[in-house]
Formats: C-alpha cells, structure tokens, sequence
C-alpha cells in the first residue's frame, strides 16, 4: 500500500476537523477531580457506616461503580464507541457473575481448621488436621531431646 502525495496527514485531518485537545485535557482533569472527590467520599462513607456491615458494602459498591463508569467511558473511550461495544461488555458481566457464583461453594465450604478458627474452643474431631509440622507450628520450641509418649510410633 502506497502512500499518495495528495493523503493528508494526521496533523492535517485534525486541523480540517478542528479538534481542539485542549478540551479534552479539560475533560480529563474534571474526570480526575471527580474520581478524587469521589474516592475522600467512599473513605468518609466507610468511617461512618463502618458498623453496618451491609449499609456500608452496598454503598460502596455503588460508588465503585459510579467511579469504574466513569474510567470507562472517559479514560477508556467508551462513551465514544457505537453500541456494539455492550454487545460484548453484557455476556463478559454475566460471564463473570457466573463465574464467581460457581467458586461460592468453594469459599462458604471450607473446612474448619486451626488457622481459621474464630473462636478459642478446641477444633472439632471433623476438623482437617493442619499440615504444618510441629516445628512449624511454634518457631521458637524444640522437639529435640523430647521422649515420645508411651505407645507413639516413629
């Protein structure tokens, strides 16, 4: 592909459209402050509701939201794509949420074990042993010189 001596430039197709950067400088400075604003917001949000629980998660995942809309659609130019672009960002959401649905068994499942006990009784006999040595478990203790206990075996 060759290039005509008559094809204009970028410089040249800019200045014929009259795109002024400048302008959109300005919108990025204004999306900027929004975004800092916000954020001094979600930390004052989360120090007065800090309390409640569900009070505070909804809400800052809505202003999360509100500031990831506005990442997308300035800094990543997505205000200005054609309406294809929601063809391909609904079926990822969904994907997503599928995703994260399917590895909830998973976390709400786990065993309870000496690491993620939350409160100070012996664990259960169904608990899952710990892999951790007896070294491990304590780094300051010794085992060595330490007789095994009647009926043990090595």
């Amino acid at each position: 592909m060759s290039v005509s001596s008559h094809d204009p430039t970028l410089a040249q197709i800019d200045h014929a459209h009259g795109d002024d950067h400048s302008g959109h400088v300005k919108i990025y400075i204004r999306v900027f402050v929004s975004l800092a604003i916000f954020t001094a917001i979600e930390y004052f949000y989360a120090r007065i509701f800090k309390d409640a629980f569900v009070t505070l998660v909804l809400g800052l995942m809505t202003w999360a939201v509100i500031k990831a809309s506005l990442v997308g659609l300035y800094f990543m130019h997505l205000k200005y794509e054609g309406r294809w672009v929601f063809a391909m960002l609904v079926p990822s959401g969904i994907l997503a949420l599928v995703l994260v649905a399917a590895l909830m068994p998973d976390i709400a499942m786990q065993p309870v074990t000496e690491v993620n006990r939350d409160d100070g009784d012996e664990p259960a006999s169904t608990a899952v042993p710990s892999s951790h040595s007896p070294s491990m478990a304590n780094p300051g203790s010794s085992t060595k010189g330490v007789e095994p206990k009647a009926g043990a075996s090595h």
